[in-house]
């Protein structure tokens, strides 16, 4: 039942003075171990202010007269109360809670304008809103048609260069569904079902535009609107993943307390009528959630009050006592671990008393064990008291108990036995759940700890006491605890889909910046930030790709890749890669994020990394990183360059980069030499004695003429030539096609919108500041291309146009599209004249009608550089008709293609103008 705030809130899990006279009743009462003042909490762990004893009192004077906890049994009430006071208390609203809200609502939103089949999802179930009009005024109905289909036209139009044809389709979705929730809302009093639903949609339309617009904000508000118009069918029809995913862990006491009821009823009617009692409850608990969530997304807002969601008051049956066994919560744990875990539990469990020769009955297993003369009598009593007491004090006292003779026989197989059963371990964490005394919690996790790490079975009925890891959500919010409650949680390896709920990714990172040292558990030795990484690699790689990526994001957002830097600079090799796995998982969520990357990552950390690796046939993920980081504004790979360079002297880094360059693997090579290359041309792109420019050159054209039967080598090659283009877009994918396109006068509005919706020309980095740096680049590219490459490099990219995989041919071609711009370098006149011959018959293929307009327009403009510059007549007699028919239709889009044919035509060279021949030479002469 805690907030999304308090997801993000280290709770102290102090006892409330209820609470600790309830469970110290009959035992000595002992202190809690004080708290570990010295662990600062990070930025992205907020503090909850503390309530006093008297607010308290009142709120657990609420509970007991509402009669709800979250669980039933009577061992599990009071920590319900406490934890539920807990939520209630009242914590500043800070930026990070509000933009992990934000991005979320609005993230998910934003699949309407990614996903063609939930676009299409969205519109059916709307469109059938409108059929159930029930009896709405024509206008409402034609006014929200004309905005879904206005949004859509949006969305269509987004990535156009037409700024004033956005805004504009932008103000229309806006008016028109603004028109239909005026009129709905001027209705409300009398506003049915259908009605409902309408103004449902017509947020979650608002929603699309304004994140399309940018405005996460004002999004994330109308997402939670759709909530509040309608909870029942936007969580059960129009956004029921979304539902699952930000609402439901919030009311999960009442999905188990359904559970429960619905195993003892077996009369349609009343099962009918605790489904009613089950949905309503679950539209209030929506409701209260969503208005609590625009209530925190209000600017200038103070904290607002978590709602209190109690159950029923209602019941069939009197409250089981175990509140966790797997019997009560068998639907929710099949729908973590599949129907199939319960066989695979059952046999480890088997194997493990097969193992010792006994046979154990779970009814009454302490009275017919072969070994009680093996075990004590106070040790058996101990061993029955978890398994079966209600008494938490009772339980603490059985607990010193067994961890006595637990580590006086160091853990002896006889007592391992004992204590390998679903009752003890099902009881071990239904103490970790209630007890607030720290010495007890810890003695539970260090015997589960040791015997999770002896035994497979042990770990499965863990899993199965705690499906939805309640009891570790408490623990890793100790500041105590939270250390050794991650190693546990390690031991019991979880799966992604268990940890649904935000509040794990900070956890998380509060276990990895505070888990350097080593913690003890008994004879269990581990470092909390293996845990950190385990659980770091479920929630970023575990789920599907849409939400693996909004954690992606998540994580950004909450500071953690200054935590994986810090573990890049500082941890050993494992540890480094465990960090570059995590980190290379945020590049592909936010690219963005490669500009903070390159300004704090610790360049000589990485280059050992690097080197480590060509010594080892191992993953090369320092490698993968460094070639990210190559994706970039000229002006930061410059520096980035540089930096390298500093951290080991220019000729030592070209050594190992040579070095690793034949120690990869074929797939790996065009990687690694295109970091080379990049490193050699800062030096003077006229030296023709650098063996290393040679080593890389001639890797290129290798993987070239080898890539038809290496895929994977011709994805990394394709990737190699785009980034040697230099131009990459805000988040970092290479685009060097765009600006060429822009070049040839190509613009998305000319006929081809398919064009418009795969490309992003606004999102292109071509500062004006750093446009000439960018043509340096390609010019000195080029000049190393053409006077190393010669007659090899361009034989190969031309059969790679026409052969290459499709994404290597595409590469190909806009790689000779840019060189084709800086033909005068040539110093070679017999490549001068070849040139053409080698590709012309290639580019004129691209002219056909069978390829995508774009790769048309490239291939005349590179037609039209290559005639212009090298003035080789004997080219014309290539175009044949058929050529010139494809330049006629392609010069509605592009005058390269009118040039090209009066060319052609005429049959003899268009002079360059001087001053162009001027600006050539002097580029030239300025390398």
């Amino acid at each position: 039942m805690s907030s999304l705030k308090e997801l993000l809130t280290q709770e102290g899990l102090e006892g409330s003075d209820f609470s600790r006279a309830q469970k110290h009743s009959g035992s000595k009462a002992r202190s809690r171990a004080a708290p570990n003042d010295s662990i600062t909490l990070p930025i992205y762990i907020c503090h909850d202010k503390k309530t006093t004893d008297s607010s308290k009192k009142k709120v657990e004077k609420s509970i007991m007269r509402d009669g709800s906890s979250l669980y039933s049994s009577n061992r599990l009430g009071s920590i319900s109360e406490t934890l539920l006071c807990k939520s209630m208390e009242a914590p500043a609203i800070d930026e990070i809670a509000i933009r992990s809200v934000v991005s979320i609502l609005s993230g998910y939103v934003g699949r309407y304008s990614k996903d063609d089949k939930f676009r299409e999802m969205v519109r059916k179930i709307c469109s059938s809103c409108l059929l159930r009009n029930g009896g709405m005024e024509s206008g409402v109905c034609s006014n929200f048609e004309m905005g879904m289909k206005s949004v859509d036209r949006l969305i269509e139009e987004r990535h156009g260069n037409e700024r004033e044809l956005r805004v504009k389709a932008s103000r229309n979705s806006l008016g028109f569904l603004n028109m239909v929730i005026s009129s709905l809302n001027s209705a409300k009093k009398s506003k049915n079902c259908a009605q409902s639903h309408l103004s449902a949609c017509a947020h979650l339309y608002l929603a699309t535009v304004y994140k399309i617009e940018k405005n996460e904000k004002v999004s994330a508000k109308h997402v939670l609107q759709v909530f509040s118009d309608s909870p029942f069918f936007a969580r059960t029809h129009l956004l029921p993943e979304l539902w699952e995913h930000f609402f439901l862990p919030h009311l999960l006491h009442l999905k188990v307390w359904y559970n429960q009821e619905l195993e003892f009823m077996s009369n349609d009617r009343k099962i009918k009528a605790l489904s009613k009692l089950y949905n309503d409850h679950m539209n209030r608990g929506t409701l209260k959630f969503a208005l609590y969530y625009e209530q925190q997304l209000n600017d200038g807002a103070k904290a607002p009050h978590v709602p209190l969601v109690p159950l029923p008051s209602h019941s069939i049956r009197r409250a089981s006592r175990k509140s966790l066994d797997s019997s009560n919560n068998k639907n929710l744990y099949h729908a973590v671990f599949g129907p199939n875990l319960d066989q695979q539990l059952a046999e480890k469990i088997a194997s493990v008393h097969d193992e010792h020769h006994e046979t154990v009955k779970k009814s009454d297993y302490f009275r017919n064990l072969d070994t009680n003369h093996l075990l004590s009598n106070e040790l058996c009593k101990a061993i029955a008291t978890i398994s079966s007491s209600d008494i938490l004090s009772e339980c603490e006292i059985a607990i010193r108990v067994v961890t006595k003779a637990w580590l006086d026989v160091d853990g002896d197989t006889t007592i391992e036995v004992a204590l390998s059963t679903p009752p003890f371990i099902e009881g071990m964490m239904e103490v970790l759940l209630a007890s607030n005394d720290d010495e007890i919690l810890e003695l539970v996790i260090s015997v589960l700890a040791e015997l999770a790490a002896r035994s497979e079975a042990i770990r499965l009925m863990i899993l199965n006491s705690d499906p939805q890891l309640q009891v570790f959500l408490k623990l890793l919010k100790s500041s105590s605890l939270f250390l050794k409650a991650s190693i546990l949680l390690y031991l019991s390896k979880p799966q992604a889909k268990q940890m649904i709920s935000v509040e794990w990714l900070p956890l998380v990172l509060r276990v990895l910046e505070f888990g350097g040292s080593l913690q003890m558990l008994f004879s269990v030795r581990c470092a909390p930030y293996e845990a950190a990484f385990y659980l770091l690699d479920q929630l970023l790689k575990g789920f599907d790709e849409d939400r693996n990526l909004e954690n992606g994001r998540h994580l950004i957002a909450l500071g953690g890749l200054s935590l994986l830097l810090r573990t890049l600079e500082n941890g050993e090799i494992e540890e480094r890669k465990n960090a570059i796995s995590m980190i290379s998982c945020c590049i592909r969520a936010d690219g963005t994020c490669r500009n903070y990357l390159a300004e704090n990552l610790n360049k000589a950390a990485l280059l050992e990394l690097v080197v480590h690796e060509s010594n080892k046939n191992s993953d090369r993920c320092g490698l993968a990183l460094l070639v990210e980081l190559l994706c970039l504004s000229r002006t930061r790979i410059t520096k980035l360059l540089d930096e390298l360079k500093e951290r080991l002297n220019g000729s030592s880094i070209m050594n190992i980069l040579s070095v690793d360059l034949h120690r990869a693997r074929p797939e790996e090579q065009p990687l690694v030499a295109t970091i080379l290359l990049q490193l050699d041309l800062m030096d003077d792109p006229l030296n023709c004695c650098s063996i290393f420019r040679e080593e890389a050159i001639v890797t290129i054209i290798t993987a070239l003429n080898s890539q038809i039967s290496r895929e994977k080598t011709s994805e990394n090659l394709a990737r190699a030539l785009l980034i040697l283009g230099g131009r990459f877009s805000c988040t970092g994918e290479p685009c060097p096609e765009i600006w060429l396109l822009q070049q040839a006068g190509f613009e998305a509005n000319s006929g081809d919108s398919s064009y418009s919706s795969r490309h992003v020309y606004d999102e292109l980095v071509q500062l004006y500041e750093e446009e000439e740096d960018l043509v340096n680049w390609q010019l000195k590219a080029s000049t190393v291309f053409f006077n190393h490459g010669h007659k090899s490099l361009l034989s190969a990219l031309s059969t790679a146009m026409t052969n290459g995989i499709p994404r290597l041919a595409k590469a190909s071609l806009v790689t000779v599209s840019w060189m084709s711009r800086y033909l005068f370098v040539i110093r070679d006149e017999k490549l001068c004249s070849m040139a053409p011959s080698i590709l012309v018959p290639s580019l004129i293929k691209y002219l056909n009608y069978d390829k995508d307009v774009e790769d048309r327009v490239l291939a005349s403009y590179s037609l039209l550089n290559l005639i212009k510059y090298t003035e080789c007549k004997h080219i014309f007699g290539l175009f044949d008709e058929e050529a010139r028919d494809h330049l006629e239709n392609l010069s509605l889009v592009t005058w390269t293609a009118k040039e090209l044919i009066s060319i052609v035509k005429s049959g003899s060279m268009h002079r360059y103008d001087t001053e162009q021949k001027n600006s050539d030479t002097q580029r030239s002469t300025r390398m």
